[in-house]
Formats: structure tokens, sequence, C-alpha cells
């Protein structure tokens, strides 16, 4: 099994994190820049892609900057939502949406 060149970037003219393996586009998520944070509001992997650790990395990097930026993670998006529950070190950084 060969490995694969993984790279992220914040894509800013189309509000999104990318991920991209082997320099292809394979997920995104997307986010909003709001006066108290930054909601991050849907994640997307290629199939052939998921339930290999891809989209939780995607989640990290987004999390991560959008925290060394001194800014409020906002989770719209159920995935997003989700990694942040099972990650307790974010939760001075996160800013629920209410229902």
């Amino acid at each position: 099994m060969t490995s694969k060149d993984i790279s992220f970037t914040r894509n800013e003219a189309l509000n999104r994190y990318e991920l991209r393996l082997d320099g292809t586009l394979v997920g995104m998520a997307d986010y909003q820049e709001q006066p108290d944070g930054v909601a991050l509001t849907h994640t997307e992997m290629e199939p052939a892609f998921r339930h290999q650790g891809y989209s939780s990395r995607l989640a990290r990097y987004a999390v991560e900057d959008i925290v060394s930026g001194g800014r409020r993670v906002k989770p719209y998006c159920s995935y997003m939502a989700a990694y942040l529950g099972k990650h307790p070190e974010y939760s001075h950084h996160v800013s629920w949406p209410q229902e």
C-alpha cells in the first residue's frame, strides 16, 4: 500500500477547508464567518475516502485553524458537532448553536 500526499488548506474564496490527496480534492468543510465565531456548516467527503479517518483529520485542521485565530467554533454541521462532542479538549472554544 502506498501512502498518499495529504494536504489541508483554507480556501477563503470558497469559504471552505479542503483536504487533498495527491493533489485531488476529496473532502471539504464549508464555513461562514460570523461576528461571534466561525460557523462550520457542512462537511463532505468523496465516497471512496469515507470511513478512513480523513474526515476527522479535516475536522481537526478546521477547528485548530479557527482556534489558533482566536475565534470560537460554531458547529452547525452534524459531523462537526459529533467530532467536537468526542474531543472535549476544544470545549472552551465552542459555541453550540441554539435549537
